[in-house]
């Protein structure tokens, strides 16, 4: 009887933590309202809390492993993906979704086949994967917003040759402008076209580029920018700039390459070392082995 007792004094006391946790938490303007008539309608129990702070720690943070929603924008402009910044989220809630559901699943075949497995390796390891799923789609985003970049990066010269061509041919610029974009392909023609466009609907065309640059987020490409709104402002001969631009990109081209191959010196030695290197001793050994063998 005492047990029972004690155990519906516990039972109740559990249905009133839970109550009290899961019961909206009215703020401070909401319990006046009645009497002033004004103030704000939101309010969030427990789990949204949970909810909002989760999201809070992945997706707002400087330091949050899923980016903050400023830098994932600019990476779906560079991208031209074709998610939104809410569409993008929840791809990144499913993949961390399924990643986690897999390390329990995969906890739990552990322990039902009779398997020894710590408890911190699984607490570590949920969390974990959670966050590498939705790492993993940053990841992806990342890197194609870099390979579009560095596409748009080696069309550049090119592109700019053309204008300076048509320029020099006695086009204006915009006209120019609209005729590449209507005569080639890639992803730099498509921005090009969307300055056209921007310029169509009533901006200026200095505008427009800047807001090209600001999208692509390239160096080459904000200094070609700039040198041709200064060269339309203050009246500089415009095939020059160009192609004095089209020479920069170049030049920026081979420091990239440069760059790059210093960087893949080490991955270009592996083969060398583990692989070339082995097979000529092996093969500068492998006569006098034999001969060593028949004497």
């Amino acid at each position: 009887m005492t047990g029972t007792f004690v155990g519906a004094i516990f039972a109740f006391g559990m249905i009133l933590i839970v109550n009290v946790l899961c019961k909206p938490r009215i703020a401070m303007a909401d319990q006046i309202l009645p009497f002033i008539g004004k103030g704000s309608t939101k309010s969030s129990n427990f789990t949204q809390r949970i909810l909002s702070a989760t999201s809070n720690l992945l997706t707002t943070r400087n330091w949050s492993p899923w980016s903050t929603s400023a830098e994932i924008s600019k990476w779906l402009q560079q991208a031209e993906s074709d998610f939104t910044l809410a569409g993008f989220r929840r791809k990144q809630i499913v993949y961390a979704g399924s990643a986690m559901i897999a390390a329990i699943i995969w906890v739990l075949l552990r322990l039902g086949t009779g398997k020894d497995t710590s408890p911190f390796v699984a607490l570590l390891v949920v969390p974990g994967t959670f966050v590498s799923g939705g790492w993993f789609v940053k990841w992806n985003l990342v890197r194609d917003a870099k390979r579009r970049r560095t596409t748009i990066e080696e069309q550049l010269p090119a592109v700019l040759e053309l204008l300076a061509f048509a320029v020099s041919a006695g086009e204006p610029v915009l006209a120019a402008i609209r005729r590449i974009s209507r005569s080639c392909t890639g992803p730099l023609i498509a921005e090009l076209g969307k300055v056209v466009d921007s310029v169509n609907s009533g901006e200026g065309l200095a505008l427009a580029l800047n807001q090209m640059s600001n999208r692509i987020d390239s160096q080459p490409i904000t200094r070609a920018a700039h040198a041709v709104e200064l060269a339309l402002e203050r009246g500089t001969p415009l095939t020059q700039v160009l192609r004095a631009q089209a020479a920069d990109a170049r030049a920026h081209q081979i420091r990239t390459l440069l760059v790059l191959a210093g960087h893949k010196e080490t991955s270009m030695m592996l083969p060398v070392v583990f692989l070339i290197l082995p097979m000529i001793v092996a093969v500068a050994l492998y006569p006098g082995m034999i001969a060593l063998q028949v004497l």
